[in-house]
């Protein structure tokens, strides 16, 4: 079977499973807190930011976290369609995009961007 939705069903890779269930055991503080656990994740998060610098050759300033893929394409699309505004506000999407995109048109064309569905 293939199934186009692969990042919401992919089978995860067991070292990240056991990662995962040591990190979410060991360090569950909330990062932007200021007491120990909140440190260790801190710190940990950091870490994981230069990690994933380092092997993609960017600046870990252009490492963004979000807390999934919701707020990742809200941020995108609203960021970017604000930002280039000057080159012109007319954007094009198809009808078929996930409710996060679409919202974030409909958004947008309250904010005066003309939004073209493409069947």
């Amino acid at each position: 079977m293939i199934y186009f939705d692969n990042s919401a069903t992919t089978q995860a890779a067991p070292e990240v499973v056991d990662t995962y269930d040591k990190v979410s055991h060991q360090i569950w503080g909330n990062p932007s807190s200021l007491h120990k656990f909140g440190e260790q994740a801190f710190n940990l998060l950091e870490q994981s930011r230069k990690q994933i610098a380092d092997l993609l050759s960017v600046s870990q300033s252009e490492i963004l976290f979000t807390s999934g893929g919701t707020e990742g394409d809200n941020w995108v699309v609203k960021g970017t369609a604000i930002e280039k505004r000057a080159f012109g506000n007319h954007l094009i999407t198809t009808a078929v995009e996930h409710d996060a995109i679409h919202n974030s048109m409909e958004q947008l064309k309250q904010l005066g961007f003309e939004v073209t569905y493409l069947r």
